[in-house]
């Protein structure tokens, strides 16, 4: 079938989706094996560190676990496990291997681009216009590239998807199964990351317009009330359960905190540069940000106020909006923050296509606009974050024979000391480490925190560090030191592994 073709008849080729499927496997096929690495690479690491934890010292979703932990148990609050106790049961089932968090991802990643599919196919009435949206989200480069990473905000943004694609089923049928699945699935979104919740606003509206139908009968509201205090109760549960943990244990490497850019001219640079130079370049690409231009067009022309999505779409995107506000401060670095922007971006990037499609004279650049979404994806990530991009990792760390034999020169679970290392979390992932981090090489001579008496590194000794790595000859170099060390284990290239003693 030709692309003409596809346009007037509304259906999708027999290709479609193993050209879509085929594809993206293909163009992430040789990064699979990677360890965590590029960009946000200290998020990877936390979120396998502690599906890794839950592998080795419990299953127990409701205790977390993080590497850097001092002479405590490492349990701490985060949002829901749910992604990181999948990716534990893997490796029950597999052994530890590093491609296994990647390959689920990926599957969780091409669940999504389906789920959305189904959902705009079900908003259009047209099958191709599903496509168009599901070959949109596969290609956004953001999604691309943490569709393989351990992130487990491709899990939220899919379950959120499925959860309102389940409702519309419910709407539908009425069939009580199809209300728990959207309730099941809309409350695992909510859980393993809160923001993702946003997706009842959409689902609020809908009922409302119902109500005002009077097609919702009494058991109809009663399963509805019901379906409401259980999705927002149970995230809400978790995340105060979550802040308590944190308080309780003192170890805060996930932050669970909304955080605003109070500042007007840093929160008028963040906007500028998300609208001018993330969102073409990472978040939708080129090709999705020229669909979703000629959308916003269309919109400023002709709004579609009675269309039945027009009123569920806008308050989703309302919604969307005051999030992005709030959270402003966490777009500035952090790109994944933006995924839950993208259905509503792609789905305004559809409508641009439709309006395309219906003109001879579109058709081409519609076609041209498609055809971009990969092509710039596999440039821009696969090119430039995999394969010549920095793994943001120490080369010893990365490389797995140097990795290997700097784990190996201290027993397993001996507490160590780590760093520097800012992040808390990289260095300890890749050593296979748990105990006490520093974040700069005079750290470990500085007072110790809390009034203790000593330096920071004695106290760490004093609580039971055993061995201390280190890559920065800097972080050894005072004299209130150089007594805590004993003897050096190891030097692999620049690390330096050293037994601890007690000062005399």
């Amino acid at each position: 079938m030709t692309f003409s073709e596809t346009l007037a008849l509304g259906r999708l080729p027999r290709w479609f989706w193993p050209v879509l499927l085929g594809l993206n496997l293909a163009l992430h096929a040789p990064f699979f094996r990677l360890p965590p690495a590029s960009i946000h690479v200290w998020r990877q690491c936390n979120t396998m560190a502690v599906a890794r934890n839950l592998y080795e010292e419990g299953m127990n979703p409701l205790e977390p676990r993080v590497d850097r932990r001092g002479a405590t148990n490492g349990i701490t609050g985060m949002q829901f496990p749910s992604y990181e106790w999948v990716v534990a049961s893997s490796y029950h089932v597999f052994g530890f291997h590093e491609s296994l968090p990647r390959v689920i991802n990926w599957l969780f990643y091409m669940l999504g681009v389906w789920a959305f599919y189904k959902l705009v196919q079900r908003i259009s009435g047209a099958e191709w216009l599903g496509g168009v949206a599901a070959w949109g989200l596969a290609w956004s480069p953001e999604l691309f590239y943490h569709g393989i990473n351990a992130l487990p905000d491709v899990l939220a943004l899919t379950a959120s998807l499925l959860g309102l694609w389940g409702f519309l089923r419910w709407r539908d049928t009425r069939g009580l199964g199809w209300l728990v699945f959207s309730l099941l699935a809309t409350t695992l979104g909510g859980l393993t990351k809160l923001q993702f919740l946003i997706i009842g606003f959409p689902i609020g509206v809908l009922v409302v317009q119902d109500a005002v139908r009077r097609t919702l009968a009494w058991r109809d509201w009663l399963l509805l009330a019901a379906y409401a205090v259980v999705a927002v109760a149970v995230p809400l549960a978790w995340y105060a359960y979550a802040d308590y943990l944190i308080k309780t244990s003192g170890l805060a490497d996930f932050g669970l905190l909304v955080r605003p850019e109070t500042d007007p001219a840093v929160a008028f640079s963040i906007i500028k540069h998300n609208l001018l130079s993330d969102w073409p370049e990472v978040l939708l690409g080129y090709g999705g940000v020229g669909l979703l231009v000629v959308g916003l067009v269309r919109a400023a022309r002709h709004l579609p106020t009675r269309h039945p999505w027009f009123w569920p779409a806008l308050a989703w995107a309302v919604a969307l909006l005051a999030y992005y506000l709030l959270e402003l401060h966490q777009m500035k670095e952090h790109g994944y923050y933006q995924l839950p922007l993208l259905p509503v971006l792609v789905l305004l990037g559809t409508w641009g296509a439709a309006w395309l499609a219906r003109h001879p004279k579109g058709r081409p650049w519609l076609l041209l606009l498609l055809l971009a979404q990969p092509v710039w994806a596999a440039i821009r990530i696969d090119l430039n974050r995999w394969m010549k991009g920095d793994p943001a990792v120490a080369p010893e760390l990365f490389d797995p024979t140097t990795r290997a034999a700097l784990e190996a020169a201290t027993p397993a679970g001996a507490l160590t000391v780590v760093g520097p290392d800012d992040s808390g979390c990289k260095d300890f992932y890749f050593l296979h480490k748990k105990g006490f981090g520093f974040d700069r090489p005079e750290q470990l001579a500085e007072p110790a925190p809390n009034g203790a008496p000593g330096t920071y590194l004695a106290q760490c000794v004093a609580q039971g560090a055993q061995y201390l790595y280190t890559n920065d000859s800097l972080s050894l170099a005072s004299s209130a030191i150089r007594p805590l060390l004993r003897r050096q284990v190891a030097r692999v290239g620049q690390f330096q592994v050293w037994a601890l003693q007690p000062a005399p």
